[in-house]
């Protein structure tokens, strides 16, 4: 099992909960110290970077990722309110006051000027918090160049090689946020970016390297929410097995095959919702027919939890839930090596596939 040195964490919401699971069990069987580099997208974004500081043991990873308040997530609250609002933007929402989008005045002005109906700033700012925590020089921001220099880090304990996707919707393109590509990005802002989930969070805006201006970005789920061929490159290992890196590890949370019926689309959050489910869907099908990728995934039944159901916490029922299923999934990975032939009948079940 020690022979895996790349982690790759899918997309997924608040279902990235069941990472933790899989990575007790990581941790568990010693795999862990193996771990030379980790990419995630959105939720995996969060989970790859807790990884890549490398805490000791599996326990201190609990504690980083327990310290997240996920009902605090979407904020509907934020600083730069007061520098979005217009006598212009005002009297628009107060002509259209009678319906449902423009009821909260604050998310009407997101919405309209910063493209997200809610603020991810919470998160932004608890992300800085725990990247601090891990360096011994006070500084404003912590940038990809700044986890590969371990002469500033807690302990003097190097960090893993840590990769994150985004979506530049300006240039229509998916982009990699890394030490290669862009050293001298924020990290918490690779991450912020990676999980704003279209419409629902605000857009954010970054100038990529090689650019001439910046650009607006979106969640990395969008055009590459599993980045599992990221490391099929020989710069990455000595061999490739028809085209795949055998060292890589994936964990893909998928829905649910009893999750059948979804609720009505009622409200513009119920749209937003739907909506970038809608394109994840699409992208898990063609991530999960992919066959090189059958043997190196780690396959996680999402208990049927909405992406965005943020109210969740800690010690409850549905976080419990995901935390098991994660953790089963990837011993029964290990243990038995779900039969291939058997889980595809079961794909082909689930999204209707014909032979």
């Amino acid at each position: 099992m020690s022979h895996y040195k790349n982690l790759v964490f899918k997309g997924g919401g608040v279902r990235g909960i069941a990472y933790i699971g899989a990575l007790q069990y990581l941790y568990e069987r010693g795999i862990m110290p193996h771990i030379r580099r980790v990419a995630g997208t959105s939720a995996g974004a969060i989970t790859a970077l807790g990884v890549a500081m490398n805490p000791t043991d599996f326990m201190g990873f609990r504690t980083l990722a327990d310290s997240l308040d996920y009902r605090k997530v979407p904020s509907e609250q934020d600083e730069n309110t007061e520098k979005l609002t217009s006598k212009r933007l005002i009297a628009i929402i107060e002509h259209y006051r009678e319906l449902a989008i423009f009821k909260n005045l604050q998310c009407s002005i997101r919405l309209l000027q910063e493209k997200g109906w809610y603020s991810s700033e919470y998160l932004y700012t608890w992300l800085r918090s725990i990247i601090a925590e891990y360096f011994t020089v006070a500084k404003e921001i912590y940038t990809f160049a700044d986890f590969a220099n371990t002469q500033i880090h807690r302990d003097g304990r190097p960090f893993l090689d840590l990769y994150i996707t985004g979506t530049d919707v300006s240039n229509r393109t998916a982009r990699l946020f890394s030490l290669e590509t862009t050293p001298d990005m924020e990290v918490a802002l690779a991450v912020r970016i990676s999980m704003s989930i279209p419409l629902f969070f605000e857009a954010i805006q970054y100038q990529y390297p090689g650019t001439e201006e910046p650009q607006f970005y979106v969640d990395g789920g969008v055009m590459w929410n599993y980045p599992i061929n990221l490391f099929d490159d020989h710069k990455y290992c000595r061999k490739l097995n028809d085209g795949a890196n055998a060292e890589t590890l994936g964990l893909f949370l998928f829905s649910s095959s009893e999750k059948t019926h979804y609720p009505p689309i009622k409200s513009m959050l119920d749209y937003m919702r739907s909506l970038f489910e809608s394109v994840s869907t699409v992208q898990e099908q063609l991530a999960i027919r992919t066959e090189k990728n059958y043997s190196r995934t780690i396959y996680i039944d999402d208990c049927g939890i909405e992406a965005t159901d943020f109210d969740i916490q800690p010690g409850d029922e549905r976080h419990r839930m995901l935390i098991d299923s994660g953790f089963r999934a990837t011993r029964e990975f290990f243990e038995s090596r779900t039969e291939w032939s058997q889980f595809l009948a079961f794909l082909r079940e689930r999204f209707g596939w014909k032979e």
